[in-house]
């Protein structure tokens, strides 16, 4: 997955894909989460967000990545 990191105050922030109010896209999220780990018959991790395994990098050091 990749995610991008812009500033609340950024035209990119107000860029609502789905539509509606934040509580109600992050609720949408929650439920989406949920039905994934569910379908792919795994049960929710149980890290904590200061815990989670993530990979923070820069775009240019994926310039030669081909997949």
């Amino acid at each position: 997955m990749t995610a991008r990191v812009v500033p609340l105050s950024s035209p990119e922030a107000g860029d609502s894909r789905m539509g509606g109010a934040v509580n109600a896209r992050v609720a949408a999220v929650a439920v989406l989460t949920q039905e994934a780990w569910t379908l792919a018959g795994k049960p929710l991790p149980k890290y904590t967000r200061a815990t989670i395994p993530v990979v923070v990098t820069t775009l240019s050091a994926h310039a030669n990545d081909t997949d």
